[in-house]
């Protein structure tokens, strides 16, 4: 009784079919970081004529999302939850295996940060369209092979036809970042959607910083003239050579570069692609 039930007492489990794989093995997400499940319903006060109270009605669909962020220490496999058939199940498990959690979740958002001196991180956010209760069980195996990423097992390449230098100037980080859209469809007397659709394409952002050593900004009208597409990718490997997450932006253009220099500093450059799938 007033017991509190700490971070090492609770755990998140996941499963589910995502693309171009069959249903995966439940397992719990280690590294995690923080972790937020909840539910917000839209409520609407309305005032009837000859009753002076008022009247509490449902103004919407139940909002339902799920978040968390993770260090990057083993294969990711949330990444694989896009498209039109991914789909999650997971639930929140402590005090001795109670467990909290939904059957039917899809991936809105998914972002990854790397930079110098500190181990990768990603942060997933889903929304869910069946119900969040308790005893819903994903639970499954436990990760136990941790390989955690140094510096020098982190790539970005990007090729175009000018060709944006990588192997003789610094990158010091980068920011990468894909949001997934969906739409459900509600009918009367149904509580859940009757169908999930998913609504392309699929949107991508990377942010990368670099030091220059023999780099310069394009000319500003550039992307006016030409959004040529470029090849952008990131390589995040573990210090044993392991491959963790594969990254990529599809017909990736350079809309924005940042050169910023100080008294103190090296010339630093921001380069700002966006893409889509």
């Amino acid at each position: 009784m007033y017991a509190t039930t700490l971070n090492y007492e609770s755990h998140f489990f996941i499963s589910g079919v995502g693309v171009g794989t069959t249903q995966a093995q439940a397992r719990e997400l280690s590294g995690i970081e923080s972790l937020e499940i909840g539910y917000q319903n839209s409520a609407n006060v309305s005032k009837p004529l000859g009753y002076k109270k008022g009247v509490t009605t449902i103004n919407g669909p139940t909002a339902q999302t799920v978040s968390f962020s993770r260090y990057l220490i083993y294969d990711d496999p949330v990444l694989s939850f896009t498209g039109e058939d991914a789909v999650l199940r997971g639930s929140f498990n402590y005090d001795n295996n109670a467990a909290y959690g939904f059957e039917s979740g899809y991936l809105s958002s998914y972002s990854v940060n790397c930079a110098v001196g500190s181990v990768p991180k990603v942060n997933a956010n889903f929304v869910v369209y069946d119900e969040l209760r308790s005893g819903t069980n994903a639970s499954g195996t436990t990760v136990s092979s941790i390989d955690i990423p140094s510096q020098g097992s982190i790539t970005a390449e990007c090729i175009s036809d000018s060709a944006e230098p990588t192997s003789t100037n610094r990158v010091v980080g980068f920011d990468y970042s894909l949001n997934v859209s969906k739409m459900p469809y509600y009918t009367v007397g149904k509580e859940f959607p009757v169908a999930v659709k998913h609504i392309n394409p699929i949107e991508y952002s990377a942010s990368i910083q670099l030091e220059a050593d023999d780099f310069f900004l394009e000319s500003g009208y550039t992307f006016l003239e030409a959004r040529g597409d470029r090849t952008v990718s990131f390589s995040i490997k573990g210090r044993n050579g392991t491959t963790l997450q594969s990254l990529s932006i599809p017909k990736a253009c350079l809309v924005s570069e940042q050169l910023t220099s100080s008294s103190n500093g090296a010339v630093r450059l921001t380069l700002n692609y966006v893409g889509h799938s």
